[in-house]
């Protein structure tokens, strides 16, 4: 399987689009989360977006699937005017947890693709709906893929339906999409992360003062630099090394490329994840075989 970084941005990024990979295997192209900036970043690495087959989503924040309206729209029949897939429109498998593709339509999508001249559209329309129950996995060409919750945001009591994707198939490399998180794992959450071969990791670099090795504040809903590379006094829990060789960082801030921190230090961030035992991190344009 290839693994292409479509983008590897945060949700504010403008040169590094939104984190997104898309993987091909065999004749299926599945693309891991469609940000605002994703059909942007698709056309400027050359990519049909009839070619894909299959788009998985990870959570509801407009950074990872705030895309799909145009995707949708650009797949569309327009000429026919199909009202369900099933009728001849050129749709990809849309896949998500079952509470997530709800909410999906009737808090995310549905205000801007509802309505459709001569009838009211559903997700059914433009997408196959393909929802995931609970603790259960999907096959995608040979690959079992495990939905994974993870602790993103939480609001009250109530924790949002965020999910990473854990992908292994026999002969190759378990490969393990956190999407977004927090640096907080239970013990549960943890025994993924030692199963996995490959991690890719959020990783903001929001609040991080590289000089002093501080973290002087973060954003609460993603793991932060500072927290994964267990600098002193940050946190009490700290990623193994065999872990963090493991892990491929990627939605992060912009600033990244300008060699700078969050409050204008100079820091050459490729050579400081080396000097922290990370794998890296990713960038646009940068492919894995798996």
């Amino acid at each position: 399987m290839e693994i292409k970084v479509v983008g590897c941005g945060s949700s504010g990024s403008f040169k590094l689009y939104n984190n997104s990979f898309l993987l091909t295997e065999g004749n299926s192209v599945m693309l891991i989360d469609c940000g605002t900036r994703i059909p942007i970043a698709l056309h400027d690495h050359g990519i049909n977006i009839k070619s894909i087959t299959d788009i998985y989503i990870s959570h509801a924040h407009s950074d990872h699937c705030g895309g799909l309206e145009e995707i949708a729209f650009g797949r569309y029949d327009f000429l026919n005017k199909p009202r369900h897939y099933s009728d001849g429109s050129y749709a990809p498998r849309l896949i998500a947890n079952e509470k997530l593709m709800e909410d999906l339509w009737e808090h995310t999508l549905s205000g801007g693709m509802k309505s459709t001249e001569g009838f009211d559209a559903q997700l059914s329309t433009f997408f196959q709906p393909v929802p995931i129950k609970a603790n259960m996995p999907f096959t995608w060409e040979g690959w079992t893929c495990s939905l994974i919750q993870q602790i993103h945001v939480v609001t009250g009591s109530i924790i949002m339906n965020s999910f990473g994707l854990l992908m292994e198939k026999k002969g190759h490399k378990t490969v393990y999409f956190t999407t977004d998180t927090q640096f907080f794992q239970p013990e549960q959450v943890a025994l993924f992360y030692k199963k996995a071969d490959i991690i890719f990791q959020d990783c903001e670099l929001i609040g991080v003062d590289v000089p002093s090795k501080t973290m002087r504040f973060k954003s609460n809903v993603h793991a932060n630099y500072a927290q994964l590379a267990g600098w002193e006094g940050i946190n009490a829990y700290r990623l193994d090394a065999d872990t963090k060789q493991k892990l491929h960082l990627g939605h992060y801030q912009d600033y990244k490329g300008g060699n700078f921190d969050h409050f204008g230090n100079y820091v050459n961030w490729d050579e400081l994840a080396k000097e922290d035992g990370f794998a890296g991190f990713i960038s646009v344009g940068q492919t894995f075989e798996v």
